[in-house]
């Protein structure tokens, strides 16, 4: 299963083949100092490649009007480095050891030498923005780098049994996922050479993609780990409540509510097949899963504003692979 839906992803991309090859180059020159610490903690997280969903977007948003423009490949770099800094420091405050089925960045070279190599991928891509030279570039990449950072302080406040709602969570993952899709896909519409309405509907188009894909992610936790190709439960385990789990408290009657919340207080691992079980029973998966596909299907929409071509189709396959993953 897992080999069949990286293979999807591959075929959606192969319009990009070339173009994602030289996002690859373009991370590591950038990246690499020659320094050997620097270099190898800070491109660790490269090494088993990822979906380049983002990377992906800013390129195909910057050729909707035409081709894709060879100025979008440092950003589409840019926003990868983004992402791959939020991850490490996300290893290190959830403390985990793994990461795409390898040491993770915190694991193999301890906290210390994580929070920097993950401050200096952040400062990168900031740098990278600078260098391109459009404020509404550099804008956009600030913003949702400052925006991710405050999603990480947000979720700390709020994702904990006493205090979150589902209006909570929604701003978690708006910080945390939504805002540097939206920013990749605006991007990729500056570079493109559309008009400012256009840049608009392609950063919403990134937002409700990014909610979708949070959404299926928080909600596959709760699936068997043989589908998914990673260890289930792991948010539940690490504390963090999901919209399957708000909407589980939601339905359950008042005794049942204070031992779901006793649940969530105190995570032993032992519970997790009557968690998982009751989460399943209660409908919160088909509900998370349907709210996923709405905002797919609000992102499909705005593909609309813009011509039929291989870039356009390209998205929205990206689209449906997001909502109908399996990991």
């Amino acid at each position: 299963m897992i080999k069949s839906m990286s293979d999807n992803i591959k075929k959606i991309l192969a319009p990009l083949a070339a173009e994602l090859e030289s996002v690859d180059r373009s991370i590591r020159s950038h990246i690499e100092t020659g320094v050997a610490l620097i270099d190898n903690s800070s491109m660790h997280l490269f090494a088993k490649g990822g979906k380049k969903i983002r990377a992906s977007l800013v390129l195909l948003a910057s050729g909707l009007r035409g081709s894709i423009n060879p100025e979008a490949i440092n950003l589409a770099a840019a926003v990868e480095i983004i992402h791959a800094a939020s991850l490490v420091h996300d290893d290190i405050i959830d403390k985990s050891f793994l990461r795409r089925g390898d040491i993770s960045v915190p694991g193999k070279y301890g906290d210390k030498i994580a929070v920097l190599a993950g401050d200096y991928l952040y400062a990168l891509a900031v740098n990278i923005a600078v260098k391109d030279g459009d404020k509404r570039i550099l804008n956009s990449i600030s913003d949702s780098t400052t925006e991710m950072v405050k999603g990480e302080l947000y979720q700390i406040e709020y994702s904990n049994i006493d205090k979150i709602s589902e209006e909570h969570y929604y701003k978690i993952i708006e910080r945390k996922t939504g805002r540097l899709m939206a920013t990749s896909s605006f991007m990729g519409g500056v570079k493109g050479g559309c008009s400012d309405a256009e840049c608009n509907e392609l950063y919403m188009l990134g937002l409700e993609l990014g909610y979708a894909f949070q959404i299926v992610d928080d909600t596959l936790d709760f699936s068997d780990s043989a589908v998914t190709g990673k260890d289930a439960g792991n948010d539940f385990k690490d504390g963090k409540i999901t919209l399957p789990f708000i909407y589980l408290l939601n339905k359950c009657s008042i005794e049942e509510r204070e031992r779901v919340k006793n649940f969530a207080r105190n995570p032993d691992e032992s519970l997790w097949p009557e968690v998982k079980k009751m989460v399943s029973d209660s409908g919160a998966l088909k509900y998370s899963f349907d709210k996923a596909a709405e905002y797919a299907e609000e992102a499909r929409k705005r593909l609309d504003h813009f011509p039929e071509s291989v870039y356009n189709s390209c998205i929205k396959d990206i689209i449906s692979f997001i909502v109908n993953r399996s990991y």
